[in-house]
């Protein structure tokens, strides 16, 4: 009575079967799934390089604001819109016409408040050498911002060419795994055909 073959295919660490009885395709797959996943590790490794380099770009700019500008208190001399207009701006905040003191002199000018500041609001703002505002403030939680901004973005992508990727080795594998069977039915009938 001849018995059941009892070789099980194992995998070594690199995903491969180890087994050199194997299928082919099952081979195939093997590198192509290690393939993704090494693919998946350098797509995460770069996202938290972009998150980093972010980080450190936000970092330098507060710096430099820092050493270029001076914090001055200003009062806003009109009510900043509530809402957004409805057709929309590409400004985040509202801009509004406010008056500061620098060097003994009244600078107006406008600068961003959040929506529905009243008229007669103090509010820190930065300004130049010459007095001039210099442009909103850069926070800590802007530079945070930017760096999980840079992670998502980075992971986004990275997931969208990622299963692009699957997408086409599973038609791959498929397409071997098809002709596998083709091939062996071929030698299949031919070897009864004779």
């Amino acid at each position: 009575m001849l018995g059941r073959s009892k070789a099980t295919v194992t995998y070594s660490v690199s995903g491969r079967p180890s087994n050199p009885f194997a299928r082919p395709v099952d081979r195939f797959a093997a590198t192509l799934r290690t393939v993704v996943v090494t693919c998946a590790g350098i797509l995460i490794v770069l996202a938290g390089v972009v998150g980093t380099w972010q980080w450190q770009e936000a970092g330098q700019r507060v710096a430099q604001q820092h050493a270029t500008t001076t914090v001055v208190e200003a009062v806003t001399s009109a009510d900043a819109p509530i809402t957004m207009s409805p057709r929309g701006s590409v400004r985040t905040t509202p801009m509004v016409e406010s008056t500061w003191m620098w060097q003994s002199e009244v600078h107006t000018e406008t600068s961003d408040v959040p929506f529905g500041t009243p008229a007669g609001t103090e509010k820190r703002i930065v300004v130049d050498a010459d007095g001039n505002w210099a442009g909103p403030r850069i926070t800590t939680s802007d530079v945070v911002s930017s760096a999980v901004a840079g992670v998502l973005v980075s992971l986004g992508a990275g997931a969208l060419l990622l299963g692009a990727v699957w997408a086409f080795c599973a038609r791959a594998v498929e397409r071997r795994r098809q002709q596998y069977w083709d091939e062996s039915l071929s030698r299949l009938f031919a070897t009864y055909s004779r």
